[in-house]
């Protein structure tokens, strides 16, 4: 199957393609430039010592290309082989579809950031009024809990919930769709700028303050991928980008009242 992402056509062959079913929101004829394949093969050429050493994954170079593999419990479970025109993954005989979405992802990343204008910013986002709002902040915190408020009390449309590549085009930042969309699985292959980003923390009551610049990159630096030095120059544009964009802080709760609130206050403000 070829799809399309953030403007890359990528050649894409999974072993569980069939249970990635929004995979067909982003299918293409066009001939492909790059590739993700995935497969039950063995990765069998040799690594030293790894150069990077994560919780996840450490990773080794080896003739110009970079082997990641992929830890479980400190054991081994994938690897995956980063090439200049695709990505290969190797996965282990008992990894089951999350295990081939989690691993795919790395891939897709890789592609998108390596080969377009674009930069991964890990944040749920909707289209509501012809406006692109992302809704940002760390894991738990209630982003998806937002983005369901708005669907639920307005005509709000989930672009990605989890993993949205923001894209710098004619000096404009765009939301790039991605079938890969985190744990919920929420995304629609829908095209929009980026016209305002609210970080959120858990409140009893709600309330809004404009983010400051500087305490805005804290927070941005801290739900943004960060650059390669091949890619720093292009990062640093899209962050520049970034920093002219509305930003808010708000204080949250699951009710009702917060999205009213968010909603008044950006219709007043965002044009």
């Amino acid at each position: 199957m070829v799809i399309s992402v953030a403007g890359l056509n990528i050649d894409i062959n999974l072993i569980y393609e069939k249970e990635f079913i929004s995979l067909n929101d982003y299918k293409i004829i066009e001939k492909p430039n790059f590739f993700i394949n995935s497969s039950f093969n063995e990765f069998n050429e040799q690594l030293n010592e790894p150069f990077i050493k994560t919780k996840f994954y450490d990773q080794f170079k080896i003739n110009n290309k970079i082997i990641q593999k992929q830890k479980k419990d400190d054991k081994y479970y994938a690897t995956i082989e980063y090439l200049p025109n695709g990505v290969n993954i190797y996965n282990d005989l008992n990894n089951k579809f999350i295990d081939e979405y989690l691993l795919s992802q790395y891939a897709i990343n890789y592609l998108i950031c390596n080969n377009t204008n674009s930069i991964l910013f890990h944040s749920s986002t909707i289209y509501y009024n012809n406006l692109g709002i992302a809704f940002s902040a760390k894991s738990g915190t209630g982003k998806s809990t937002q983005r369901r408020l708005w669907e639920k009390y307005s005509s709000a449309r989930v672009i990605n919930d989890d993993k949205n590549f923001i894209t710098l085009k004619d000096d404009k930042l765009y939301i790039s769709p991605n079938p890969w969309c985190g744990k919920h699985f929420k995304q629609n292959n829908i095209n929009s700028t980026l016209n305002v980003i609210i970080f959120l923390y858990q409140n009893k009551i709600n309330e809004i303050n404009i983010l400051p610049k500087a305490k805005a990159f804290r927070l941005l630096l801290g739900q943004i991928l960060q650059p390669s030095n091949d890619n720093i120059d292009k990062w640093n544009k899209i962050v520049d980008k970034l920093l002219e964009l509305p930003f808010y802080h708000f204080g949250c709760n699951m009710e009702e009242e917060a999205f009213k609130l968010l909603n008044e206050r950006i219709l007043k403000d965002v044009k």
